[in-house]
């Protein structure tokens, strides 16, 4: 699945093909022992992440995909069962029905690629589905009609208890593996931290706890998806990648206490007596988390697709810096929820000769310098911080709560980052720099005053030979003009 593989690239450990082998059998083997050990703590759950985990791991890293990685599967998948005391055939045909699953989940990921590669559409989110529940009846069908000794329920009741428990297993721990890559979210980005925001993502997971809790408290037949709703805000309060882990979490919540006797989904008992019960019920707890999955998923294809428009809207498209009205709205915003008094600093940034460049090295050139010097700023700045695009080579940033001295470290740091940068183009190599003013001032304060103070004093950092940094008090700057 080649479209998948700049994630591996990010990920050293699946950068070499015998190292992805090694560290996929590594987990195959850890999360065959953790399925063991849940069996022994709580044998109703069910849960056995192996197969999940591994098909995720192939899906979206190619490199694992290789002879050397399926033959230290195999061993990933036998020596747990010789250790916890299986016999050599009966652990050779467990992890056999394991791998012809998971075999068979990757074929059709690779089949469906075009449309999950990655998933921007809801129409991508139905062909994982179809995936899991695919992948899941394989399971059942390949290990239900086991003919070992140890199977002797019903062949129908066999294959529905294998399948719709390794279809529950893919519902909670696949989209935790494939989530960050195929399921692609707004980017994230630097804000200031908000103790209102804190405060309604606390608000949501006590809710989501409370909603649990309820399960035990009141019971009956619809106990088993009081979280949902509470897992929908959540869903929409925080990250994809949590929110898919939340959504395991109460999966396994109810996995373990409706069995158990703990939520009581009838009066006096739990109505969970026989093999065909359990399997129902826990393909409808796969059920209820698919449709958790769907709204994380959607909610992520909403805000990237929101992020896209805003960023078309009001962000600079060569730069992705804030353009000068929305700069403005967003720094005099940021302002006004400071107390009076507290100190703040506005920075003016124009790159040196710029005219110079574009007319010696073209246009192309003078591009790759203002997003080099706009990646170059951003990287620079603290977070909570407001930088924009002016216009042509000027910049200017807002460091709120900051005081000259820090101010005045933040520009030393851009200048010189900027001026240590080479930038290249086919012909020849060259070097660019910046001339920056800052002023410090007080709130409340008149942000188009203060930046104009910063100008001025930019403009003293040209005068002096470019290429340095120039700081002023707004009290300094106004005391020289009189």
């Amino acid at each position: 699945m080649d479209n998948f593989s700049p994630a591996a690239s990010r990920n050293p450990l699946f950068r070499n093909p015998a190292i992805a082998a090694v560290v996929t059998a590594c987990l195959v083997f850890i999360s065959s022992l953790a399925g063991f050990w849940a069996e022994a703590v709580a044998p109703h759950v069910g849960l056995w992440p192996a197969n999940a985990i591994l098909l995720g791991i192939l899906a979206i890293h190619p490199r694992a995909n290789n002879p050397l990685s399926w033959a230290l599967i195999v061993a990933g998948y036998v020596l747990p069962w010789l250790l916890v005391g299986d016999d050599l055939t009966s652990a050779l045909w467990h992890s056999g029905v394991n791998i012809v699953t998971v075999a068979f989940g990757v074929m059709l990921f690779r089949f469906s690629e075009p449309r999950i590669s990655p998933i921007t559409n809801p129409s991508g989110l139905v062909t994982l589905f179809a995936i899991m529940i695919a992948t899941a009846a394989l399971a059942g069908l390949v290990g239900g009609l086991s003919p070992l000794p140890s199977m002797d329920a019903a062949w129908i009741g066999r294959i529905l208890s294998r399948g719709a428990t390794e279809f529950a297993n893919l519902t909670i721990f696949l989209p935790l593996v494939v989530a960050g890559v195929m399921i692609q979210g707004p980017p994230r980005l630097r804000t200031p931290r908000d103790r209102g925001k804190l405060i309604r993502h606390g608000a949501a997971l006590g809710t989501l706890a409370v909603s649990c809790m309820l399960m035990v408290v009141i019971g009956g037949p619809g106990a088993f998806v009081f979280y949902l709703p509470a897992l929908i805000w959540c869903s929409t309060r925080i990250r994809s990648r949590f929110a898919f882990m939340l959504s395991g979490a109460t999966a396994v919540w109810t996995l373990a206490t409706v069995p158990a006797g703990l939520v009581l989904l009838g009066e006096g008992h739990n109505h969970i007596t026989t093999s065909l019960d359990m399997a129902s019920f826990r393909l409808g707890v796969g059920f209820v988390t698919l449709g958790a999955i769907a709204v994380v998923a959607l909610n992520a294809f909403w805000r990237r697709e929101h992020h896209e428009r805003m960023q078309r809207a009001n962000f600079d498209e060569l730069t992705g810096l804030l353009m000068r009205k929305d700069f403005y709205e967003s720094a005099e915003f940021m302002l006004k929820r400071l107390k009076p008094g507290a100190t703040s600093v506005a920075i003016a940034i124009d790159i040196d000769r710029f005219r110079n460049i574009n007319d010696r090295h073209g246009q192309p050139a003078g591009d790759q310098v203002l997003q080099t010097v706009a990646d170059l700023l951003t990287a620079n700045i603290r977070r909570g911080d407001i930088v924009g695009r002016l216009g042509g080579e000027e910049f200017a940033i807002v460091l709120p709560g900051a005081g000259l001295e820090e101010g005045n470290r933040v520009a030393e740091r851009m200048r010189e980052a900027i001026a240590d940068e080479p930038f290249r183009t086919s012909e020849t190599e060259f070097s660019a720099s910046v001339s920056i003013g800052l002023v410090e001032f007080r709130a409340p304060a008149d942000l188009s005053r203060m930046l104009s103070l910063a100008d001025e004093a930019l403009y003293e950092a040209k005068s002096a030979g470019r290429n340095r940094v120039v700081a002023h008090t707004s009290e300094t700057i106004a005391g020289s003009a009189a």
